[in-house]
């Protein structure tokens, strides 16, 4: 009968010992590698200790606007990222009493760094135009259409005179039948309304 240490020493040194205990020792990294991946969710996609569907993240972004004129607390507002004029307006108060809102485009999102003016009845526009206000083509004056709009007294008068002799302008393409040239239409084209 040969004894334990003897029995141990033989298998030791067969000669496929040595690969046969590394590849066990190999196998057995590797699938406690795998266990640790498959627990912490890593190569699925969700990453950390996640399971299940992943759940969407808010994400929220604000952007600022300025807001003058005929509104009751004139300055500068934080909203969230698609906010509208009407948005805007509502930070600051409200208009105040005599506000042309007809001429304030409510509907218009607010970009980041955007100036909105919100004129009185019967007031002109400042010399900067706002993306949010917008010209009524139907109810400016030559003069108006001139500083407002920044084209000639000649265009200008062109504009007036057709809506005198056809009647109010029902689309804003209308303004190529007056005509104005195809790049004071494409340059005004979103600052007016009818």
């Amino acid at each position: 009968m040969a004894s334990p240490n003897k029995t141990q020493a033989g298998w030791l040194g067969h000669p496929v010992a040595v690969p046969v205990l590394l590849g066990l020792s190999i196998a057995f990294v590797l699938a406690g590698v795998a266990l640790g991946v498959t627990r912490l969710g890593w190569g699925n996609g969700l990453g950390g200790h996640q399971q299940g569907a992943s759940q969407p993240v808010a994400v929220t972004s604000t952007i600022s606007a300025y807001i003058v004129g005929a509104v009751n607390r004139p300055g500068v507002y934080a909203l969230g990222d698609g906010a509208r004029i009407q948005d805007l307006l509502h930070a600051a108060g409200g208009a105040r009493a005599g506000a042309d809102l007809v001429r304030v485009d409510l509907a218009a999102k607010v970009f980041d760094g955007e100036e909105v003016y919100v004129p009185l009845i019967g007031e002109p526009y400042p010399d900067t135009i706002s993306t949010g206000v917008k010209v009524n083509l139907n109810i400016a004056t030559a003069d108006d259409l001139r500083v407002q709009l920044g084209i000639s007294t000649k265009t200008a008068q062109a504009i007036v005179a057709y809506r005198q002799k056809h009647g109010n302008f029902t689309a804003v393409d209308q303004l190529l039948l007056v005509p104005i040239s195809r790049s004071i239409y494409d340059r005004i084209k979103l600052l007016v309304t009818v």
